[in-house]
């Protein structure tokens, strides 16, 4: 069975995001496939109207179709990995039964595992104050910086905020509305993971996450870093994430 790991970003991030990951991934065997969603309108300025079109189920049906793709060029379904919205798009990749194996990583979390704190206020308080879902929104610089990048040397902060896309008013509302998510569908091994210093998906969601996930048919497993912090795909710890992830993937593999 080939081992391809679909890696999916999160809000305002495309595929390169996981660069530093997935050396460590690929070491280990892995065939990675990090998509950007829709490139052509999720841009780092002027965004074109089109996208605020765009819904978070939109956003679904990319990474679906991407499944699909993986899986007739090699015949298995792959695993998946998911940071902070991608972590909610791959728990409905679950549901869906597309995928063999599943990481939610510091994930956005379903309608019932949510937990509303001023960390996450501060953090996309641009977005708060103008609840206008019809227009496209980039996090806000300070926010970015506080709830997303608290654990990466400050001296990195320009460069990765400069790299910030514009994501649709439509997928943030859904996102804050929440979705609900059958976990009683969810078959396959998955492997929640919080971070004790997010700001921007903090531990106690995720934890919730994690619990909801423990009484699914496969009952899920759950990982905490007390060091790390939402960008946890590239801050100090990072390698120890990737190979306590590769070592779970390993263990929790499907037969061929």
């Amino acid at each position: 069975m080939t081992k391809s790991l679909l890696m999916i970003h999160g809000i305002g991030c495309g595929g390169e995001v996981w660069d530093r990951m997935r050396v460590g991934f690929e070491a280990a065997g892995w065939n990675c496939d990090a998509p950007t969603l829709f490139p052509d309108q999720r841009v780092r300025d002027s965004p074109p109207a089109s996208l605020s079109d765009l819904g978070l189920d939109d956003y679904v049906k990319f990474m679906a179709n991407t499944v699909r793709r993986i899986e007739s060029e090699t015949g298995s379904p792959p695993a998946v990995i998911g940071h902070s919205m991608g972590g909610l798009i791959a728990q409905c990749l679950v549901e869906q039964g597309l995928v063999s194996q599943a990481v939610f990583l510091t994930p956005a979390q379903p309608k019932d595992c949510s937990a509303v704190t001023l960390s996450v206020a501060y953090t996309f308080l641009n977005i708060l104050i103008s609840r206008n879902r019809s227009k496209a929104y980039k996090v806000w610089e300070s926010g970015f910086r506080y709830g997303v990048l608290n654990k990466v040397p400050s001296r990195r902060h320009a460069e990765i905020y400069a790299d910030a896309l514009y994501d649709s008013g439509k997928v943030y509302g859904d996102i804050a509305d929440g979705i609900e998510i059958d976990e009683t569908l969810f078959t396959i091994p998955t492997l929640t993971i919080a971070a004790g210093a997010d700001r921007a998906t903090p531990a106690k969601a995720v934890r919730k996450v994690g619990q909801k996930y423990a009484k699914s048919p496969v009952a899920g497993d759950f990982l905490e870093y007390p060091n790390n912090a939402h960008w946890i795909v590239d801050e100090p710890g990072t390698d120890k994430v990737v190979s306590d992830i590769v070592a779970w993937l390993a263990k929790t593999k499907p037969a061929a």
